[in-house]
């Protein structure tokens, strides 16, 4: 089943717009009356009938709706310093889509090597893995944040950070609460700085471990977020 998405819904209709547009009519070729299926990024997933097709715009009217999937019992937020090179960060971001998440922060840190983001790509290839996934909900991508203007914004749920330095930390699994919200911070190639590192402990996060590997950032984001969609299974 292929999956379009858009946010354009009004009762029973709803319009496809620009690329969800043109793959319906130009690449899948759907004629007005076919049923097609699509989701709203916020829980709902549709069945539909196209009425009418065309390059730029498609009508739709929905047939039948389901809503409120993927809502899960506790809420995950990645804090994550973009890599360098873009594309592992957008690797990052289709898998996390994939496997469930429900928010994801870009920081800025003191040894962040990438210091600007086109949220509009980004939140491109987290559509298409939402769709490819066959999931109805997309996470929310905030701005590229400085680390300390994020860490005064923090104050609810279990907060955790995974840092290089040794140290006395628990694994993750241990650590963590389940079914409790929880926001992780992943650092940059560089790791945070101790300075950082320091400012996170203050405002209440916990250090945690991901295991004895040594990761690449978007590695480690991964196996956080993998590790609690397993864990509140």
């Amino acid at each position: 089943m292929y999956l379009f998405y858009t946010t354009k819904i009004e009762g029973n209709w709803a319009i496809l717009e620009e690329g969800e547009a043109r793959h319906c009519s130009q690449v899948l070729r759907k004629k007005p009356g076919e049923e097609i299926h699509f989701v709203d990024g916020a829980g709902g997933k549709y069945s539909a009938t196209l009425v009418e097709v065309g390059k730029k715009t498609c009508r739709l009217s929905i047939e039948d709706k389901q809503m409120d999937l993927g809502d899960t019992s506790a809420s995950l937020h990645l804090a994550v310093a973009p890599t360098k090179n873009i594309d592992r960060f957008e690797w990052f971001l289709e898998k996390a889509t994939e496997i469930g998440i429900d928010r994801i922060t870009p920081l800025l840190c003191q040894r962040s090597e990438r210091k600007s983001l086109r949220n509009d790509r980004l939140e491109r290839v987290m559509v298409a893995a939402m769709k490819q996934s066959l999931k109805a909900r997309l996470p929310t991508l905030a701005p590229l944040m400085p680390f300390d203007t994020f860490l005064a914004t923090q104050k609810e749920g279990q907060r955790l950070i995974a840092h290089c330095v040794d140290d006395d930390k628990k694994l993750l699994k241990d650590t963590y609460s389940i079914g409790k919200d929880v926001c992780i911070l992943i650092g940059p190639e560089g790791d945070f700085s101790e300075e950082e590192i320091q400012g996170a402990l203050r405002t209440g996060f916990v250090p945690v471990s991901l295991g004895n590997a040594r990761l690449r950032t978007e590695t480690a984001a991964i196996v956080a977020c993998h590790s609690i969609a397993l864990l509140n299974q």
